[in-house]
């Protein structure tokens, strides 16, 4: 596929926070290792270098069977870009988490 299109081949749903938010991203279940996700974290409230840690998980069996699957991450410009690795034409679920931009009402 290369670079995936939100609400296309994924969804993004926004945890926030007092102190840090969470970006959950869920994948159509066709995306291979290779493919990639850009998703502009300030959108969601994380500060632009608040990046805390990024976990992914594959479906190996549809709604059964998960396995750790993290991405390759790198950051520029408040924009994250996620590779997807362990995956052949299966679900991805990633979670993103980050500090809190400030002027949204964190303590940070």
């Amino acid at each position: 596929m290369g670079l995936l299109v939100e609400g296309t081949d994924y969804e993004v749903i926004n945890s926030p926070g007092p102190v840090y938010n969470e970006i959950i991203i869920k994948t159509i279940n066709t995306v291979d290792t290779g493919d990639t996700i850009v998703v502009d974290m300030t959108k969601y409230g994380i500060n632009a270098t608040g990046l805390m840690g990024v976990r992914g998980d594959v479906q190996t069996t549809a709604n059964s069977t998960v396995e750790q699957a993290d991405p390759t991450t790198t950051v520029s410009s408040g924009s994250i870009t996620l590779t997807l690795t362990n995956a052949t034409n299966q679900q991805q679920t990633l979670i993103v988490r980050g500090f809190a931009v400030p002027n949204l009402g964190s303590a940070v």
